[in-house]
């Protein structure tokens, strides 16, 4: 054996004590990966079991909740409800307080001046009936009377082409288009004699005929009739109507200062019976009355003195009149009004 192989007695060799060392550095590196595991495991594992935990609890919760409540429960949620009126009403209390404050009268009385308030629809009807009616009671008289005419024996005799009310109708109208003389009448003999024999230059001997038979057989309608062609022919809203459609205003004022204020006009009346003079007077007034209420009395007639001779007249000879206190109260009036 080499020498330098031998064994020194008391010494260890170097190989031996590092791998000693190696050992222990691993054993001690083992161990601590050992611990940083537990602690990591056990660390990890605490949350996620707290966080399963909730929902255990949220679904036993749920569990109760749906389960029936116990008699306590009962007891308890009905005591809860007795309090609950005391709440609700004090906050209707509240709403209606508020209510008020909003809907104050001055609102509820602008609204209701804002809405427009129609009729009630039996007033418009009675309003429209009460129109209609005022024209159609004078126009149904009317159509009356003519009827009548047209059945009399006395008519036939006249040999009309047409009806009367056709035939007195184009008449008028005619008569009317050719007003008599009314101002400077008593200035020439000629003018005088012209206003005279007006009626039987406008129409003819034929009409002037039928008009006196008509005014002798007719003399209880003869009221009525002027009394219906006066309301139409100065009614505005019966302007429309067959009797008054046409018929010029200006034209009838011309005749009753013909009858009024004129040596012709006067003596055809005196011509007539008494009842028929005084009411076609009467209406001859009514009309120059009129046109003095619309500024109109263009030819200046005043009717203080007609007034006062047939007050006087109707007064002693009037009472065969069917309407001699209507006349007579109206002239009154006038009587007052022109003093």
């Amino acid at each position: 054996m080499d020498p330098s192989e031998e064994k020194i007695p008391g010494k260890t060799s170097l190989p031996n004590k590092k791998s000693k060392l190696v050992i222990a550095i691993l054993a001690f590196v083992s161990l601590a990966a050992i611990a940083a595991g537990s602690f990591y495991f056990y660390s990890g594992q605490t949350p996620t079991e707290t966080d399963q935990a909730a929902p255990d609890s949220v679904t036993t919760e749920e569990q109760k909740s749906s389960e029936p409540p116990t008699v306590e429960e009962e007891i308890i949620d009905q005591s809860a409800q007795a309090d609950l009126p005391l709440t609700v009403s004090s906050t209707e209390e509240q709403n209606s307080e508020r209510l008020d404050q909003k809907i104050t009268p001055t609102t509820v009385d602008e609204e209701l001046a804002v809405m427009p308030v129609p009729l009630p629809e039996f007033k418009q009807k009675t309003q429209a009936t009460e129109a209609i009616s005022s024209c159609d009671k004078p126009t149904q008289q009317l159509d009356k009377f003519y009827k009548h005419l047209d059945s009399q024996p006395y008519m036939a005799g006249f040999k009309l082409n047409t009806t009367s009310k056709s035939h007195f109708s184009a008449l008028s109208k005619k008569l009317l288009a050719n007003p008599p003389q009314v101002t400077r009448e008593s200035d020439d003999l000629y003018t005088i004699l012209k206003n005279t024999a007006h009626f039987f230059r406008v129409s003819d001997k034929n009409n002037i005929l039928m008009m006196k038979g008509i005014l002798d057989n007719e003399k209880g309608s003869i009221e009525e009739i002027l009394s219906s062609y006066y309301f139409l022919l100065t009614t505005p809203d019966c302007s429309m109507t067959t009797y008054a459609r046409g018929i010029d205003r200006d034209a009838l004022y011309e005749y009753a200062c013909f009858f009024l204020n004129t040596m012709g006009g006067r003596l055809y009346l005196f011509r007539r019976d008494s009842l028929s003079r005084m009411v076609v007077t009467y209406y001859a007034i009514l009309l120059v009355d009129l046109a003095n209420t619309e500024n109109n009395n263009r030819h200046g007639i005043a009717l203080k003195t007609p007034v006062n001779m047939l007050i006087a007249e109707m007064e002693t000879g009037g009472s065969a009149l069917k309407q001699s206190e209507t006349y007579l109260d109206k002239l009154y009036d006038l009587k007052e009004k022109y003093q």
